[in-house]
């Protein structure tokens, strides 16, 4: 079977039914592991991308909601305000210089929850 990944970007959203990952402000090194990585995953995936940059926040607001996963890079951004709601979710991983004591969800980058949680 082929598997096959969507990677996402404002303004759109796609409907289908493989789970959903949402990363924040991520450094593109970082989405294009996690790129590589989907060429050989054993699962069909939406990864959904935001960057302050794009400054669509209605947009980030949407997907955060329709995720099912969210990984966030803690460095201040200007999104910094949304981020602070984000950690608070259980369905949030981060990643970044921060550690928050309520939130054990801790990778080092985007590719190690990818890795840990599809193989």
């Amino acid at each position: 079977m082929q598997f096959y990944s969507n990677f996402i970007t404002p303004p759109d959203f796609v409907d289908n039914d493989f789970p959903s990952v949402l990363i924040v402000d991520a450094d593109w090194n970082d989405v294009e592991s996690v790129a590589l990585w989907c060429k050989t995953a054993p699962i069909n995936l939406n990864i959904y991308v935001y960057s302050d940059i794009m400054l669509d926040e209605e947009w980030l607001m949407d997907a955060m909601n329709r995720c099912d996963v969210i990984l966030v890079n803690m460095a201040a951004s200007a999104v910094d305000h949304m981020k602070k709601h984000m950690i608070k979710s259980d369905k949030t991983w981060y990643y970044g210089d921060k550690t928050f004591l309520g939130n054990k969800n801790k990778i080092s980058l985007p590719i190690d929850y990818f890795v840990r949680t599809y193989g």
